[in-house]
């Protein structure tokens, strides 16, 4: 999961994870408050002419993120749109760590955003996502617009989900996504009734063609960073290989490691750098069958959602013991990011062997690699 995304510390992301903005209106008739941080780009979609909406309550659709491969698009699309008092939003997520549709003031986000991640009463040596971040608000389907906090919890992982609301009172309403707040906003201008608005079809071929783009930059992205050359000589004749743990776009994330696949030689050293905006790990399993999972996932009792948490065998770091690793050898670098304990890892490979890794937070988006030491 950032669970792309984690900031202060967020999440990705998955890391379901990785938070800031989105607000109400503030003159109680319109306009909310303005975020503190630049808004997602604004790019103008090249969609067919507008038609425009007909008489009468109408349900306009929105997608709230979507995944292809390891390309996560972490965007409303569109991120502004004009409707009438009484219609309705249905957004539709899917995405390797999940989102969120949250409408907030800036105090309710401060408040959110400084409590992300709390401890997990049932273990507290782990962490969860505050509950209200990750799980439904009890406002119902109705956005009222009088500054309550409405969200809709994670979703949209690991399958598709929608969320609807049904808009009652006219201004301007900006909203996040609390897993990737820094760049995944929109807007809700309501108008009165008898508005001219663009069509529903308008908004979901807008929000089509911006998916397309962006999963398109997304994959020249990871083409461009793959092309790179990262090694560089060492000393006594090795060589230092660097794999960036993450790929931040424009508009989202590639989960995946750049180079995945190392061929080295015994005494070469590799150095795992996430700079990505999400947060990540990087876990050998040495003789274990299976890594520890990165996320632990329960069900609400409410049944508002899910409650989510960081899994600390994976978010906890395991360094090399001080008398070498082998192919046999469990290790982690635990939780990597913005705010994390770290945001790079170096190991020096001394044995031949095939080392098996992986970021178990972003299990989803298959985020896994292999060292081959000669």
């Amino acid at each position: 999961m950032s669970l792309r995304t984690l900031i202060g510390p967020v999440v990705a992301g998955a890391a379901l994870a990785a938070v800031v903005a989105a607000c109400s209106d503030s003159e109680k008739e319109s306009a909310g408050a303005t975020p503190a941080t630049t808004a997602a780009p604004m790019v103008a979609a090249a969609t067919p002419a507008a038609s425009y909406a007909p008489a009468g309550p109408a349900t306009f659709r929105i997608i709230a993120g979507k995944a292809q491969g390891p390309v996560d698009v972490e965007q409303f699309m569109p991120y502004d749109v004009h409707v009438r008092e009484g219609d309705t939003i249905e957004w539709t997520a899917q995405g390797i760590e999940g989102h969120t549709v949250s409408f907030a003031d800036e105090e309710q986000l401060h408040g959110l955003l400084t409590s992300y991640l709390v401890p997990d009463p049932q273990d507290p040596g782990s962490q969860l996502f505050n509950p209200d971040v990750a799980l439904r608000s009890r406002t119902g389907d109705t956005f009222a617009g009088d500054g309550t906090f409405v969200n809709s919890g994670f979703f949209g992982v690991p399958a598709e989900q929608t969320y609807t609301l049904t808009f009652a009172k006219r201004g301007i309403f900006q909203y996040v996504c609390l897993v990737h707040p820094l760049w995944m906003r929109g807007t809700v201008s309501v108008d009165t009734p008898d508005a001219q608005v663009a069509s529903p079809e308008s908004v979901v071929a807008q929000g089509t063609e911006l998916l397309a783009r962006y999963i398109d930059e997304g994959k020249r992205a990871l083409a461009q960073a793959t092309a790179a050359t990262r090694d560089v000589p060492g000393p006594d004749g090795t060589t230092v290989h660097r794999v960036a743990v993450g790929l931040t776009t424009p508009y989202g994330q590639v989960a995946t490691f750049v180079k995945p696949m190392l061929e080295i030689k015994a005494g070469d050293t590799v150095i795992f750098e996430n700079d990505d905006r999400d947060f990540h790990n990087v876990v050998f399993k040495g003789d274990l069958k299976e890594p520890p999972p990165g996320i632990s996932v329960r069900a609400d009792p409410e049944g508002r959602g899910l409650v989510i948490g960081l899994d600390k065998r994976s978010a906890t770091a395991v360094d090399p013991p001080p008398g070498g690793f082998d192919e046999r050898t469990f290790l982690s670098s635990g939780s990597m990011g913005i705010l994390m304990p770290r945001a790079t890892w170096r190991l020096r490979f001394d044995e031949a062997g095939t080392y098996a890794y992986a970021c178990t937070i972003h299990v989803l988006a298959g985020m896994a690699g292999i060292v081959r030491v000669q």
